[in-house]
């Protein structure tokens, strides 16, 4: 994955890096593998602990890359920065859900993309 950043002045280089590769990998967990599943007949959390629920971590996406563009915006703050972690997050989903509908042709509009979302749309080959 690769993050290009224009994120104003950066403070601390190693951790606003860091920063943006944990946020690249919370998005490939919201696209793919994190879901909150709700009983709807009792109404309450099916996995409402870390013991069954799954999120990815760094070793699951282990090539990442995060470039800074030079840019100082002297709106953003006092002292010229903004903040990165949003920047990594924002477009990680919706960039999984395309590469899925170009490989697939099958277009799915809730997150997480799962197997059982993509069955039942597949082109019938002859």
């Amino acid at each position: 994955m690769l993050a290009v950043c224009a994120a104003g002045r950066i403070l601390n280089p190693i951790s606003a890096r860091s920063q943006v590769i944990g946020a690249m990998t919370m998005g490939a967990g919201a696209a793919l593998m994190e879901d909150l599943v709700v009983d709807k007949r009792r109404g309450f959390f099916v996995n409402h602990d870390l013991a069954g629920y799954e999120a990815p971590v760094h070793a699951d996406i282990p090539h990442q890359e995060v470039i800074f563009l030079e840019e100082v915006d002297p709106i953003a703050s006092p002292l010229k920065a903004k903040g990165v972690g949003e920047l990594g997050i924002c477009g990680v989903a919706a960039a999984v859900a395309n590469a899925v509908y170009n490989a697939t042709g099958v277009r799915v509009r809730d997150y997480p993309v799962t197997l059982d979302k993509l069955i039942g749309q597949m082109p019938v080959i002859a």
